[in-house]
């Protein structure tokens, strides 16, 4: 018997190899089919020129050449035929019958006719088969060297004694190693480039089972031909051997293809689960399942899927074939013999159906050169696997469905303004979006998985219960806390919970939280406001008031001097409640965004020395405690000369006001960079570094408004700055807790001034 292992997954494959191996690595596989076939030519003529004289090894049978040449090449032909396909790992064997006829062959023909029968024996066998070209060259190839290997030996060892010797036995033993050695060895070479794998390690793993087919031929050849000789009527029965031995193996590759097909399903069930390139992938794993040559998936779009064992890895995309459209759209499955092309015998083809909808059809076939045949049984396993492709499928569409619904789900929540987290059972973080993140200034890679209490830091202990307040009995709740950010920052929020419970054990809270920090400030300024405005107008308008009082009832009785002061008294306080006014009504006009409208004012040249000795003058009392440093010439600046007061004034008055009552103020006034500088020194408390920029802000106040222990609106700032901006200058403050804040006002020069010495 003969074995042609073929490469991996493409049972018979070599033909069918061939012309795929032809395209992707062509040259080296033509290279060892040319090799071979050179070598068998060469043996041959070697065999033809060295026993060109010599007879039979054996004679007796009582058949002259005429009817023994032809009988011995049909029996060779046929033994070629009976073909076994014996999966064998992953790879298929083909086992037949044309070694043990080639013994008989060899045995009992002259060489050169003994040789010529064989080769003759199969190229036909070859047609019959239908075997590609290459397939059929290389195995000429091989078996010319192979058989011209063995009849060398033959003669060699045993000679032409007529009748069994063990000279013979021993030249057909050796003879017969050869062979195997020969052939075992040109299809190593050739399985070696398309699979990949190691010559050696083919012929190692072949060896044994080569050896004992080698064992099986020359036992079946050899009883063959002396039960030919002597009791010819027995021949019929050397047949049943034969033939229970190809039963045997049928069984056997039948077991191996279950085995086989075990392995495929089982694989196909993890494909279908992935569902990752489902359809390519069930179709190249149902081809090799059920050993066909060609499977293809037609979706009901009318769009066809195909994969090919002679194209093994390529997949094919395109219309629907012509044997599968003349069919229509099937509503169950069937087993065609008939209406096919010429190349197909058999071709099964079952609907994919699941839950009432229609995805398409499968459909697997079988080529006509090759022996195997699909079957009902093959259609009855073929029906439930297209069933479970369309489940495969529909699950894939119910996936991408839920993925893009999720990524939508997922966008929204990133793209969210309001804070939205999910917390576990444990109270642990699950999910936590960039809105939150920007909120508490903790990153979402930071609290993903993560306690939620250890990632906020809440400084009453009280909101603390806020973080997770949900219960069975109320699963829906909403609160509010202050929690404290990382930079010291306080963020005021309102934390909407919404649980679900699973038998009074918390499944997941899922949390939105919304920052009520600008509301609660917009809602802190308007109360601070309210009372800053009652203080403020409270404090002139008492006076104002009791000595108008005092003047309506007793004013005729009172001196010449205390009725002026009274009066004098009564139009400070008149005054100063007009500039307060004016101060909110100048404040309502004036925005705290950047794109609000500048001030007017009236720019001009103005001496800035000038200005600054009028508003220290204008200080009555308090001029005292001023202690001004300004140049001894006159320092123009370009500025609204009113406004430029208003400012000033502001300064110096909020430095007397906020330092102790004994605290000389500093005002000092510089030339440097084309700009003029009024530095105004306090020696007051000093100014938080977190409230340097927000003492700008309208209404804002460092000194909480109910306990404070100075008067003010909070305007006069935010008023000067906005008023120096608007003169093409700035105020920008330092200061030092316990030791005193500079204020400094810069404007530019209206002309240039050479820089005084202390600059």
């Amino acid at each position: 018997m003969t074995i042609t292992p073929t490469p991996t997954g493409h049972p018979g494959a070599l033909a069918r190899v061939a012309t795929a191996v032809r395209e992707a690595r062509g040259d080296p596989v033509l290279r060892r089919v040319a090799a071979v076939s050179l070598l068998g030519a060469a043996l041959a003529a070697v065999v033809l020129w060295l026993t060109a004289d010599r007879g039979g090894v054996m004679d007796g049978v009582g058949l002259s050449d005429a009817w023994l040449v032809p009988g011995l090449m049909a029996l060779t032909c046929a033994a070629e035929l009976t073909v076994v396909r014996l999966r064998h790992g992953d790879a298929v064997e083909e086992l037949s019958l044309y070694e043990a006829a080639l013994i008989i062959v060899v045995l009992l023909l002259p060489p050169g006719l003994a040789l010529l029968t064989a080769l003759i024996a199969l190229v036909v066998a070859s047609a019959v088969q239908r075997r590609p070209l290459v397939k059929a060259v290389f195995n000429l190839g091989t078996y010319a060297a192979a058989v011209s290997g063995l009849i060398l030996v033959v003669h060699a060892v045993g000679g032409t004694p007529g009748h069994l010797t063990p000279r013979v036995l021993a030249g057909v033993l050796l003879g017969t190693l050869l062979f195997t050695v020969i052939n075992l060895g040109c299809l190593a070479q050739i399985l070696g480039v398309v699979s990949g794998v190691s010559p050696w390690q083919i012929i190692r793993d072949e060896a044994r089972l080569s050896l004992y087919m080698a064992l099986g031929t020359v036992a079946t050849g050899l009883t063959t031909v002396e039960i030919a000789r002597h009791s010819p009527m027995l021949l019929p029965f050397m047949a049943l051997p034969a033939l229970a031995l190809t039963f045997a193996y049928r069984a056997a590759a039948q077991e191996a293809d279950e085995r086989a097909r075990s392995a495929r399903l089982l694989e196909l069930s993890q494909v279908l689960a992935e569902r990752e390139d489902l359809i390519r992938r069930f179709l190249l794993l149902v081809r090799d399942a059920f050993d066909a040559d060609i499977a293809v998936a037609v979706t009901v779009a009318g769009t066809a899927v195909s994969v090919d064992a002679d194209a093994p890895g390529e997949v094919a995309t395109g219309p629907i074939p012509a044997y599968l459209e003349r069919l229509g759209d099937p509503d169950r499955p069937a087993h065609l013999t008939t209406g096919l092309t010429a190349d197909l015998r058999d071709l099964l083809v079952v609907p994919v159906e699941a839950g009432g909808r229609r995805f398409g059809t499968v459909a697997l076939g079988a080529r006509t050169r090759r022996g195997r045949r699909l079957s009902t049984r093959d259609l009855t396993l073929l029906a439930p696997l297209g069933n479970a492709l369309a489940v495969a499928l529909r699950g894939a569409e119910h996936l991408d469905r839920l993925v893009e619904e999720s990524s939508k789900l997922h966008a929204v929540v990133e793209q969210s303004s309001a804070g939205i987290v999910m917390v576990e059972e444990d109270g642990v973080v699950r999910m936590w979006n960039e809105a939150f993140a920007e909120l508490t200034g903790v990153s979402a890679a930071a609290a993903d998985g993560r306690p939620l209490a250890g990632l906020l830091d809440v400084p009453d202990d009280d909101d603390r219960a806020g973080l997770l307040p949900v219960t069975p009995a109320s699963p829906q709740t909403a609160t509010e806390l202050t929690i404290r950010r990382p930079d010291g920052e306080l963020r005021r929020l309102r934390l909407a919970h919404s649980a679900v419970f699973d038998t009074g054990r918390l499944v997941r809270d899922v949390v939105v939280i919304t920052d009520l920090t600008r509301e609660y400030r917009a809602e802190r300024l308007k109360s601070d406001f309210i009372a800053t405005v009652s203080h403020e107008l409270r404090t002139p308008l008492t006076p104002i008031i009791g000595y108008l009082d005092l003047l309506r009832t007793r004013g005729d009785r009172m001196t010449p001097q205390k009725r002026a002061q009274s009066l004098e008294l009564v139009a400070d306080r008149a005054r100063h409640m007009s500039r307060l006014v004016e101060d909110l009504l100048l404040a309502s006009r004036v925005g705290d965004g950047q794109d609000e409208p500048a001030l007017r004012v009236d720019l001009g040249a103005h001496d800035l020395v000038a200005l600054v000795r009028q508003v220290t003058g204008d200080l009555g009392g308090d001029g005292g405690r001023i202690v001004t440093d300004v140049p001894g010439e006159p320092v123009p600046v370009r500025c609204d000369a009113g406004r430029t007061v208003q400012v000033v004034g502001n300064l110096v008055g909020n430095a007397l006001k906020y330092s102790p009552a004994d605290a000389r103020v500093d005002v000092r006034l510089h030339v440097r960079a084309e700009l003029a500088w009024v530095d105004v020194t306090d020696r007051g408390r000093g100014i938080p570094a977190d409230q340097l920029e927000k003492v700008f802000e309208k209404f804002h106040r460092v000194e909480d408004p109910m306990t404070m222990s100075t008067g003010g609106t909070g305007l006069g700032l935010f008023i000067a700055r906005r008023l120096a901006q608007a003169m093409d200058g700035d105020i920008a403050v330092t200061s030092t807790l316990g030791v005193g804040s500079t204020f400094t006002l810069a404007l530019p020069l209206a002309e240039p001034v050479v820089p005084d010495n202390g600059a």
